[in-house]
């Protein structure tokens, strides 16, 4: 709990994982999207010093009030068992940035507190006695210690690796990351994706990695989320392997407040909730419902007598047959920079989000439209994906399709000048992602020439370019 915030520290964290890494498998990465969704259910155990009176992003809140003294990890893993979920996701540390765990860069840890035991360590070894895959969320943006979009240099960088370093080394194996305050705070270029998804595979190559982006998006991720309360929702015949987070009951925001025992909201019904997971699943989405311990650290009777109740009215639909078998990106290319014909280009390889709030690349009414990437330097790249308009809430499909492309031409190049054209795609007017395929070529410039759109302006979220193998370079 020294606060330490060195290049030192972290290159030490990272010698240290080759002798704690956990076993890891040698599936391929669409066995362990199958095996994500394959757990379809799953409980979100929201917990931090929200749950003590800390307000959506307060710094230094006083973390004296948090000493759960009845804290019983087994009683929240024995309840997801009544409930036939398969995993859990604890907040490990939200945007407040109170760690759960003894973080070596910080006294804003459970270390510190009245408490002071590893509340993650508890929570990790009880769901896995239990037969319980672990997860674990993890908030970038920290509010006490600077963390911040425009704050961002190497000693901040320091202190994510490290702290992300000691979620994947001491706790066993990790099935799953959720990273929030990342994306929709400050980008994946202030804070490099790369770096991280790197630093995440070297740790635990078989842990899978989302980002909070709030409304459902792939933004490099392996398995996109969508957030419920903010009416986002996989379509009927979604075919990625993905998560949705949702509340059953008031609290405060996420986390547990006074009128939480008995505030359940109307879509917190055990025969609701469990017509909701039918559909997710059918959809290939996990459903990760929110239980919020108390401040002494237990689940509510609430929440224990829901949890039973869903377990007994719902089984899993065995029927369902597997994710169809696609092409995954693997790897993600940084762009470095981006330039258009028209519109603001830095909005589609960092779009700036606020919540809902979205900020695309739109261009101008011109019948053609030219994009042109640059990765920095060659690199193996076979696929692109175009990310739709992702401005409405909730999200019409009419809404969606606004701006997204219908018709396009796809060029590489090595110098910027001679473009060789690799693909032509056209697609129906809808609001799916649009992915272009090729054949795989070392490339460091990526061209797309954007003939046809819907509506009068064509609309990119975001562009993400990679690959569908294990080599990059």
């Amino acid at each position: 709990m020294r606060i330490i915030r060195t290049t030192l520290l972290a290159l030490l964290c990272c010698m240290q994982v080759s002798a704690q890494t956990p076993e890891t498998t040698s599936k391929q990465y669409g066995e362990l999207l199958q095996d994500f969704v394959n757990m379809r259910f799953g409980m979100f155990i929201c917990y931090n010093i929200m749950s003590y009176g800390a307000s959506w992003g307060e710094k230094n809140y006083d973390i004296s009030t948090f000493n759960p003294k009845n804290l019983n990890t087994d009683q929240w893993a024995d309840a997801a068992v009544s409930a036939k979920m398969k995993f859990g996701l604890l907040t490990t540390k939200h945007h407040e940035g109170f760690c759960l765990w003894d973080s070596e860069v910080t006294d804003y840890d459970v270390a510190s507190t009245p408490y002071k035991k590893d509340i993650v360590k508890q929570y990790a070894e009880s769901f896995r006695k239990k037969g319980l895959k672990v997860g674990l969320y993890y908030s970038i943006w920290d509010s006490t210690h600077g963390i911040d979009k425009d704050k961002i240099g190497p000693p901040e960088m320091d202190f994510i690796k490290t702290q992300i370093t000691e979620l994947l080394t001491n706790y066993g194996k990790i099935d799953y990351l959720v990273v929030d305050g990342w994306f929709w705070r400050m980008g994946h270029h202030e804070v490099p994706f790369t770096e991280i998804r790197e630093l995440i595979r070297k740790i635990q190559p078989d842990c899978l990695l989302t980002d909070h982006t709030h409304l459902q998006a792939p933004y490099q991720l392996d398995i996109p989320y969508f957030e419920g309360p903010f009416g986002a929702f996989p379509d009927e015949d979604n075919q990625m392997a993905s998560a949705l987070g949702h509340c059953s009951f008031k609290g405060n925001g996420w986390f547990w407040g006074p009128e939480t025992p008995n505030g359940m909201l109307k879509e917190g019904s055990a025969e609701k909730l469990v017509s909701k997971l039918e559909t997710l699943e059918s959809r290939y989405c996990n459903f990760m419902l929110n239980c919020m311990p108390n401040r002494e650290g237990l689940l509510d009777p609430a929440f224990i007598s829901l949890l039973s109740d869903i377990g007994k009215k719902w089984s899993p639909n065995e029927s369902r047959i597997d994710l169809p078998s696609k092409k995954h990106l693997i790897f993600s290319a940084p762009i470095v920079t981006a330039t258009a014909s028209s519109g603001k280009a830095s909005h589609i390889i960092d779009a700036t989000q606020y919540k809902t709030d979205f900020k695309h690349w739109v261009s101008d009414a011109s019948s053609i439209q030219t994009l042109t990437f640059d990765l920095g330097r060659p690199k193996n790249i076979d696929i692109v994906t175009l990310v739709p308009n992702h401005k409405s809430k909730p999200a019409p499909e009419t809404a969606l399709s606004e701006g997204n492309i219908l018709e396009c031409k796809t060029y590489i190049s090595n110098d910027n000048k001679e473009f060789l054209l690799v693909s032509t795609d056209s697609w129906p007017t809808n609001s799916k992602y649009r992915s272009i395929d090729f054949k795989a070529s070392k490339a460091r410039y990526i061209k797309i020439e954007i003939l046809k759109w819907n509506g009068i302006n064509a609309i990119i979220a975001e562009v993400e370019i990679g690959n569908t193998t294990h080599q990059m370079n």
